[in-house]
């Protein structure tokens, strides 16, 4: 049977998507077997313009990469019945504070012997040895069960899977199998698969989400209930995926997940180390109130272990700029109008800031308006149009934010006359 994997995207709940770019050099403490940081303040940003801001490694800490969950199973675990970004694996890891990259390997209609076939390539292959976590977690059965299989030959398939899996390093978190109302022998079949599960799991998985333990989803003919199931009465709906969310992750929250260890602390230049706080991969920090450079360090320990320094360059930059319109401009009606300006910032300030000019009427509605990024400061710029005005007097006003964000605190404006 052919399966369908999707490869997912490092998912944090607390966090955006990780930034690319590495604003400074890297400093890394001599400590065997540590990985290469991604510190980064402001999400690698050169320049901010408060002394509160946020710095972290996204998940790639230097002593693990994020977290592998690979999503194992037929169309309920791959969340269809639910609007996009409902689904179950999404829904779950929303649930759960750490960083993972999400993996998704189904078919609908799956059998066991399919997922056996297929999983040294669709999960083992995302094994990562310095990962937080890897684990599976498995929704296996349905599809068994609709081709007439017994409870009893599906229990044996399903402990070889798991057994296959934690061998090739992962953990898995078995769920177990939501109610169907076709063919009729699925539910009694459902029900016996399910008691095996729950009486034995410890014995081949990690953790068990029983989420046809959960009374709104769970028991025979829950199916029908539109409340949680899609109009096919099988697929759990937005509501139905919260709720296996809800039941999974917890369970997931309880593995030995490697960051759940470490622990860091930060420090501006040479102040005084902050106390340890257990890790997090984006973290509030206050800066000193100074402008210029600041060289944010964190440090990081494992089980209390010998301890990592990670280092990463912000410049603060609280001061406004001026915009200033250079002159008043009298142009004649269809020509080239060039309006002139200028950005003033004192230092410490960036090289360049945005400007945005207007054309107003001399009651300040907006008739044109331009923007102009990485103008130069301190340093003559202009703006050119052709025609569009009538003849009359108007302004034109500037105004500025500089390269750490902050805006002007009085706009420069000057008078435009068009003959």
């Amino acid at each position: 049977m052919g399966r369908l994997r999707t490869l997912g995207r490092p998912v944090q709940a607390a966090a955006g998507a990780f930034a690319v770019a590495l604003l400074a050099a890297l400093a890394l403490a001599p400590v065997a077997g540590a990985l290469n940081p991604r510190f980064r303040v402001d999400d690698g940003a050169a320049y901010c313009r408060g002394l509160r801001v946020t710095a972290g490694d996204q998940g790639w800490s230097p002593f693990f990469s994020p977290a592998v969950v690979v999503w194992d199973g037929g169309s309920i675990i791959a969340g269809h019945g639910a609007d996009p970004g409902y689904e179950f694996p999404t829904q779950t890891l929303s649930l759960v504070p750490r960083v993972c990259q999400s993996y998704l390997s189904y078919a609908g209609g799956a059998t066991i012997a399919d997922m056996l076939a297929e999983a040294p390539a669709e999960v083992d292959a995302h094994y990562q040895p310095t990962a937080d976590l890897n684990l599976c977690v498995v929704l296996a059965g349905g599809g068994d069960f609709r081709n007439g299989a017994t409870a009893a030959s599906v229990y044996a398939a399903l402990k070889s899977y798991c057994s296959q899996r934690r061998a090739a390093g992962f953990r898995v978190v078995v769920l177990t199998v939501l109610p169907a109302s076709d063919p009729v022998t699925f539910e009694a079949t459902r029900l016996a698969f399910d008691g095996m599960v729950r009486a034995s799991w410890k014995t081949f998985a990690d953790g068990l989400a029983d989420i046809a333990a959960d009374p709104r989803i769970g028991d025979t003919g829950d199916n029908l209930d539109r409340q949680f199931y899609a109009q096919d009465a099988l697929h759990p709906n937005d509501a139905g995926n919260a709720v296996m969310a809800s039941v999974a992750a917890p369970v997931l929250q309880e593995q030995p997940w490697v960051s759940a260890r470490c622990e860091l602390r930060f420090r501006d230049g040479a102040a005084e180390w902050g106390a340890w706080r257990p890790y997090a991969a984006l973290n509030t920090v206050w800066l000193t109130a100074v402008e210029g450079v600041h060289v944010v360090q964190a440090q990081y320990r494992l089980d209390g272990g010998a301890s990592v320094v990670a280092t990463a360059d912000i410049f603060v930059d609280t001061v406004r700029p001026t915009p200033v319109a250079l002159r008043a401009v009298v142009v004649r009606r269809g020509h080239v109008t060039r309006l002139p300006f200028r950005v003033d910032d004192a230092p410490p300030c960036g090289p360049t800031c945005t400007a945005v000019v207007t054309v107003t009427t001399r009651g300040g509605r907006v008739l044109r308006s331009f923007v102009r990024r990485r103008v130069p400061v301190g340093r003559a710029s202009a703006v050119t149009f052709t025609g569009g005005l009538a003849e009359g007097k108007y302004r034109y006003v500037v105004a500025a934010r500089d390269t750490a964000g902050n805006p002007q605190n009085v706009a420069g404006s000057a008078s435009l006359t068009v003959r």
